[in-house]
């Protein structure tokens, strides 16, 4: 099980022995209305329930991060050999196809592409995104306490943040082929909020590097610590393998939110230990993720 913050109750104490620990927490009792979350989930399967022909019509363009990405490996089943399948569709932040920020991050904050349907996705879905940048502003805050600096050193970072959705569908793996040994990544980004799976799927590494299943618990996201986060922490925080195992004969959704800070943002830890170590800048980090969906060497 993993630790449970109560945002009613819970300061960043609690956010530093669970990210010190583990690098994943469930929090609940964060303010993000049930009929949102609902809303959202409904909104995700219609989706995803379209024609492959009529999602292909708001196909992620080249270089951006920002539309339907059709099925493709998430991650490999070691065991087998097998592919874990996944299709998804991202969304960011609203902006105006002239917004100069279009131009200055080379195409990393861009117009969302909307379906026609299902007819209510598009507010839904911004519904969804309003209560997590709100969720997302309270745990950088609490990130930032449990880390020792100011409670807002954060957000002078987060003006136009790189932050996206991502609302997965993974395919039901066939009945008595369930994979064994799916392989394992971390996030880039700073921090990561989980809608999970209904049915469940997730895994994740402890640091004696056994695997244990994190079955969802009603009324709570995941959250977890990003690679980004990790550095920016100087190693005090964990940035945690995890995989997906999708269960046979059910298809998985999942609606996870990418904390990322502006393109320009140099992340050095913050206690000086990097000294003589490139920072990582959030702005290449996201164009070598998204290369990987124009050919280019993937990150899984």
């Amino acid at each position: 099980m993993l630790p449970v913050i109560d945002l009613a109750s819970d300061g960043s104490a609690a956010l530093d022995r669970a990210f010190t620990e583990i690098g994943f927490a469930f929090v609940v009792n964060h303010g993000v209305p049930e009929a949102t979350q609902q809303r959202a989930r409904a909104a995700t399967r219609a989706f995803h329930a379209l024609p492959a022909a009529e999602k292909a019509l708001v196909a992620r363009p080249p270089g951006r991060y920002r539309g339907y990405i059709a099925p493709l490996a998430f991650s490999r089943d070691r065991a087998s050999g097998r592919d874990i399948l996944y299709e998804t569709f991202i969304a960011g932040a609203e902006v105006a196809p002239d917004d100069p920020a279009v131009a200055a991050t080379g195409g990393l904050i861009a117009p969302n592409l909307w379906p026609a349907r299902p007819a209510d996705f598009r507010a839904a879905i911004l519904d969804y995104w309003e209560a997590m940048e709100g969720l997302g502003r309270r745990l950088l805050d609490l990130t930032a306490a449990a880390l020792g600096q100011d409670p807002v050193a954060f957000r002078r970072h987060f003006r136009r943040p790189l932050s996206n959705i991502s609302l997965l569908h993974y395919p039901p793996s066939p009945a008595g082929r369930r994979p064994a040994d799916a392989r394992p990544h971390r996030d880039t980004n700073v921090l990561t909020i989980l809608l999970p799976g209904e049915v469940g799927g997730l895994e994740v590494q402890r640091r004696d590097e056994r695997w244990f299943a994190v079955p969802p618990l009603p009324g709570g996201f995941v959250v977890n610590i990003g690679n980004m986060l990790e550095h920016w922490s100087g190693g005090r925080f964990r940035s945690t393998w995890h995989r997906v195992h999708p269960p046979e004969g059910v298809d998985r959704y999942s609606l996870a939110w990418f904390l990322s800070p502006d393109a320009e943002t140099e992340v050095a830890p913050l206690d000086g230990s990097g000294a003589g170590q490139p920072p990582m800048n959030a702005g290449r980090d996201l164009a070598a993720f998204i290369a990987q969906f124009d050919g280019g060497p993937a990150k899984i």
